[in-house]
């Protein structure tokens, strides 16, 4: 699927709709959509689990779900497989693993064994040896007696350094004669004679100026530059102690790879999972079943849906049963047959990718690509010359396609357009595809083995007058069109609703009249 035929079909606005609750299952569902290759056995454990969290969803049991998911933050198995690591991925590793837990948790509370939750329990121990349970991360003194020792030195040292300073501020205190004098201060310039005094004495330094200030600190007396050397011995002591710790830590940390890699990969499932699940449990879709043929209740065309109830308009779900073959769709231009065709698209790509569908029911097949013959016009070619190139495209594709077709040869002359259509629908139902084909040529709906469906069209006891307000027109067109399909009997005529259409929308009765008149 390209990005032209996601906009055309509306997926794009579909694909918009799915709001992960973090980002690192953003960047999840990123490459599910442009990499999600299923087999028909994965694809039906997938819609399993999806099944499973949407009723989770239904029964209200699903905030908890995005508490639990949206703070874990993303890592990679691969990041954890060579060693060497530094302070913070051990610290990220840690955060992923608390929260891991906390959803592995909820899960079996809940009874879902369907996903691959290792417990980590045993890789979290190793990083909080303190038994805290939190999820931040710190080499800390219970990895090493020998850091332990060496921590407590430095703690004791830097006391030390602490008083030593503050004995020798009392005594420049006394010295100078100035209450109130801090280990840090700023003076104005215009404080010459404190300034004087200041660089005259042993007890501080000029740290820094600015045009308008001086910025000065407490010198280091002998005993505290003594404890700052014994401080350096010792931090240069525990750096090589934690080095060490580090490489210990690092090589238990890739000998429990394996498992770290599976957890990581049962998160993006159920991650995965429950976006698609909170997707159908707020726009109210279902699970498919994948079946031979097209049967599904309530379709909706999801985009169009929105749009439509935004402009505060009704939008008209439909039921839908097509063949495995060749499937015809007459009706009047506005009668919803191209929203009906982008709508199977829409449905055949999301049960592919193991989305939920916008229906009450459905069966569908999983079809291994869709053809829709719009590709529009190019620099060398017309729209129709396009459209016959891309057909003939999809023919060579391998496995089973859904072949949609909005007017098929509408470009070219009408007689001999008429007699391409019929030509590639009657093709079409003698191969292994599926084709639902839009068209207003009588032709193809004489074919033996194609299935026809009418759109309903406009009610029959509508009789409004256009007036001149456009939009009310279509609002009028709306209310008043039937969009169901109805199967026709062989030989049986569909009704004609182009004139009332045109009618509706502001044809003026002179015209119309005309046209009576001719018949």
């Amino acid at each position: 699927m390209t990005k032209y035929e996601s906009r055309l079909w509306g997926l794009d606005k579909i694909f918009a709709l799915l709001d992960p609750p973090s980002d690192f299952i953003a960047s999840i569902k990123r490459s599910k959509l442009n990499h999600e290759h299923l087999s028909a056995d994965e694809l039906a454990f997938a819609y399993e689990r999806r099944g499973l969290l949407l009723s989770l969803l239904r029964q209200r049991r699903h905030m908890k779900w995005h508490d639990l998911l949206s703070p874990i933050s993303e890592i990679h198995a691969s990041s954890y497989a060579a060693g060497n690591f530094a302070l913070h991925e051990i610290f990220d590793l840690k955060h992923f693993i608390w929260h891991y837990q906390a959803l592995r948790k909820y899960c079996l509370e809940q009874g879902i064994t369907l996903y691959d939750l290792p417990d980590l329990s045993e890789l979290f121990a190793l990083l909080d040896p303190e038994k805290n349970n939190i999820p931040s991360f710190r080499l800390s003194p219970a990895y090493s007696p020998t850091l332990a020792k060496l921590d407590t030195l430095r703690d004791s040292l830097a006391l030390k350094l602490k008083h030593a300073r503050h004995k020798y501020l009392q005594e420049a205190i006394a010295q100078l004669g100035i209450d109130g004098l801090k280990e840090e201060f700023v003076l104005p310039r215009s404080a010459r004679s404190l300034i004087q005094s200041l660089n005259q004495s042993p007890y501080f330094v000029l740290h820094r100026e600015s045009i308008a200030n001086l910025h000065y600190i407490l010198a280091d007396s002998d005993e505290s530059l003594q404890h700052k050397s014994k401080l350096a011995e010792i931090n240069q002591e525990i750096a090589q102690e934690e080095e060490a710790i580090l490489k210990r830590l690092s090589q238990q940390i890739v000998e429990q790879n394996p498992l770290l890699e599976r957890a990581i990969d049962s998160f993006r499932e159920l991650a995965w999972d429950y976006t698609l699940a909170e997707f159908a449990y707020k726009y109210d879709c279902v699970i498919p079943r994948i079946s031979d043929e097209i049967q599904i209740q309530r379709l909706r065309n999801l985009p169009l849906q929105l749009a439509l109830e935004n402009d505060g308009r009704q939008y008209q779900s439909l039921d839908i049963s097509f063949g495995k073959a060749a499937n015809l769709i007459i009706g009047p231009n506005m009668g919803g047959k191209t929203s009906i065709l982008k709508s199977l698209a829409q449905c055949a790509i999301m049960a592919k990718i193991g989305i939920p569908l916008p229906a009450e029911q459905a069966n569908i097949p999983l079809f291994d690509f869709v053809y829709y013959n719009h590709a529009g016009e190019t620099d060398s070619l017309s729209s129709f010359g396009a459209e016959v190139v891309s057909f003939c495209t999809a023919l060579k594709r391998s496995g089973r396609g859904l072949f949609l077709l909005d007017e098929f040869a509408k470009g070219t002359n009408p007689r001999e357009g008429e007699a391409l259509a019929t030509a590639v629908i009657e093709h079409l139902a003698e191969s292994h595809h599926t084709t639902v084909a839009a068209t207003h040529f009588s032709a193809p709906t004489r074919l033996k083995n194609a299935r026809k469906y009418q759109i309903k069209g406009i009610d029959k006891s509508f009789a409004q007058k256009a007036g001149d307000d456009l939009t009310a027109n279509l609002k009028a067109l709306a209310n008043a069109m039937d969009y169901s399909l109805i199967s026709l009997d062989e030989g049986q005529t569909p009704p004609l609703d182009a004139l009332k259409i045109a009618r509706i929308l502001g044809m003026p009765d002179e015209i119309l009249a005309r046209i009576t008149q001719e018949d």
